[in-house]
């Protein structure tokens, strides 16, 4: 079965290892997989995190899909977002509040921040979980302020807020759920009950977690053929209009 990951990093990890584009590919290539959508949370500077992510772009132009890693508090940001969405076409903007210190409830850039993002027809994903900057509510109050944007929550909420994201995003039909570092099985089985298989989105997180657990952990929650192509890659072309 085709798989697309549609969360992965590039960069140095938070422990201090050195990984490449060459090395992503040919480590998720041996589980299967086709695509990836990765940005790079490694160092400071945002725009050096996305040439980077931009470079592996035109190195595997067939293979890497490419996120803008963005702030919506720097002073740049709109510059950021023309240069990385217009220029560089990239596929996707990411957002994390913990890596860039914010809470994003109040955070007034952010409304701006979208609607100059929908110009561009793209969807964002936005880190949910592990930390208290990372709740999924605001990011749940914007998607509704913003009907037309695609916004995919990470982790599914990781550990911390797993159960409650998917009660949360139940009834807003622009959110989607990605798997990675998922690891409680009730939450898993409780989104593909009451989300169905058409908002489950499949990633790895690579290199962070062990990409044949995130592989194998979705195939035990009751889809059948066809909505395990749903998970595994068909909501991934979806989010990135391929």
């Amino acid at each position: 079965m085709k798989m697309y990951d549609v969360h992965s990093h590039l960069g140095k990890t938070s422990s201090g290892e050195e990984n490449s584009a060459g090395l992503l590919v040919r480590e998720l290539q041996e589980f299967g997989i086709s695509k990836v959508g990765i940005s790079s949370l490694s160092g400071t500077c945002t725009r050096e995190q996305n040439d980077l992510v931009h470079s592996a772009m035109m190195e595997f132009p067939d293979f890497v899909m490419g996120y803008a890693f963005i702030n919506p508090k720097a002073p740049d940001v709109y510059d950021e977002i023309d240069r990385c969405l217009g220029d560089y076409r990239m596929n996707g903007v990411k957002f994390h509040p913990w890596k860039h210190g914010y809470y994003s409830d109040n955070c007034r850039q952010i409304d701006g921040v979208l609607t100059a993002i929908e110009r561009y027809g793209v969807h964002i994903q936005v880190h949910v979980g592990t930390s208290p900057l990372c709740t999924p509510f605001p990011w749940i109050d914007y998607a509704k302020a913003h009907p037309k944007l695609r916004v995919l929550f990470t982790h599914m909420g990781c550990r911390e807020f797993g159960y409650s994201t998917i009660e949360a995003v139940r009834e807003v039909p622009n959110i989607w759920v990605e798997t990675s570092c998922q690891m409680q099985y009730e939450n898993l089985k409780k989104a593909a009950a009451e989300l169905g298989s058409k908002r489950i989105v499949f990633g790895t997180d690579w290199p962070y977690k062990p990409t044949n657990v995130e592989i194998e952990k979705l195939m035990d929650l009751g889809f059948n053929d066809q909505e395990l192509e749903d998970v595994y890659y068909r909501n991934a072309e979806y989010l990135w209009s391929v």
